[in-house]
């Protein structure tokens, strides 16, 4: 079975994948990921009453997996280990056999040629050494020569010509796989996939946005509460305001806060010391004027915030849709080294506020 995959798609599931941290995404399959995208929600054929309780349950473990980012590797990853111990056990309650195994197959079509080496796929292919040792090569080789083409993505380059070069890339590498099977390992690989899927809908995870947490000092008067804001495109920066990879993203802000006045956006800024110096309101306050930023300005002096989004980065930004639920991500400066983080960003935003209430929700139950 030959996978229709675009490198759109596999950096947007990288993007996704580092809300979690590279090194424990590799070591945690993809089902929290994949819990959290609306096309593997759609293929699972939900009823009214699932639908609820699946939202419900994500909800309630969006919570704690914020916090988890900016934890040290090996307790992220027993907290992340841990929920998703617990979306099994729960969804187990919630699926129907079908939806569930559908679930398992999902997950497969999500990892597409590295699936070929998860160790519940090798026990029912049975590889020779021989065959391990080539698949190991095949999928190495590949992922080598797809490194200048995620670059020149991330670059900004025409998308056209690279993603011609990396569908075929990814063409030559699926047949090298399927030719190193037996015609019995082929048929395995196919039922492990199930139906057909598209995992170029994949990529674009909804979580729950964690609720500001009042410190009772605002710049720019108060932004309320993301409940509060609910039918509004937000977008969150944590900042800090000596940081100059913080202070390069000002133009953009600006430029988002006049471009969209007349639309449903709110910009709020979470400012976050890093330096004794940026502790004092009265230098918060001063340098927000200087640099004419208007918008409400949370201080979250003590970090109370910082740590329950996660963060470890200055800046960090983040969009969040009409539903409350964040859609996109970007740690450091939109424009570092080439990158162009901020046309991102800006398409995204203009992409939720197009969207109606509903077309933000995760979840939706099948007719």
């Amino acid at each position: 079975m030959l996978q229709r995959v675009c490198l759109a798609a596999l950096l947007a599931l990288a993007v996704s994948d580092r809300l979690v941290g590279e090194d424990v995404q590799q070591r945690v399959d993809p089902y929290w990921m994949l819990l959290h995208e609306p096309a593997v929600v759609e293929a699972l054929q939900l009823d009214a009453a699932q639908a609820r309780d699946y939202q419900t349950l994500l909800d309630r473990l969006d919570v704690e997996y914020f916090p988890l980012r900016n934890r040290q590797r090996e307790e992220a990853y027993a907290g992340l280990l841990k929920l998703v111990e617990e979306a099994q056990m729960e969804l187990a309650k919630i699926l129907k056999p079908k939806q569930a195994e559908r679930l398992q197959q999902l997950q497969v079509w999500r990892l597409g040629d590295a699936a070929f080496l998860r160790e519940s796929v090798a026990a029912k292919m049975r590889y020779t050494g021989d065959q391990r040792g080539r698949i190991e090569r095949i999928i190495a080789d590949a992922e080598q020569a797809a490194k200048p083409l995620y670059e020149a993505r991330n670059r900004g380059e025409p998308p056209g010509p690279i993603e011609e070069e990396y569908r075929e890339l990814k063409a030559r590498e699926q047949r090298d796989l399927l030719a190193v099977l037996t015609p019995g390992q082929r048929a395995i690989w196919q039922d492990l996939h199930g139906a057909p899927f598209d995992v170029a809908r994949l990529g674009q995870p909804r979580f729950k946005a964690p609720e500001f947490l009042e410190t009772g000092e605002w710049v720019n008067g108060t932004g309320g509460t993301l409940a509060s804001l609910r039918g509004r495109v937000v977008v969150v920066h944590f900042y800090a305001c000596g940081c100059i990879n913080c202070i390069r993203n000002y133009p953009w802000y600006r430029d988002w806060q006049e471009r969209y006045a007349d639309q449903p956006f709110s910009l709020i800024g979470i400012h976050t010391p890093e330096v004794d110096d940026e502790r004092r309101i009265e230098n918060v306050r001063r340098k927000a004027a200087e640099e004419r930023l208007t918008f409400p300005i949370l201080i979250d002096g003590r970090n109370e915030n910082w740590n329950a989004w996660g963060n470890s980065m200055w800046p960090s930004v983040y969009v969040i849709d009409k539903e409350g639920r964040l859609r996109h991500f970007w740690a450091g400066e939109l424009k570092w080294q080439g990158m162009d983080g901020e046309r991102i960003a800006r398409d995204r935003i203009e992409e939720l506020l197009r969207e109606t209430a509903g077309e933000s929700r995760t979840t939706g139950a099948s007719g």
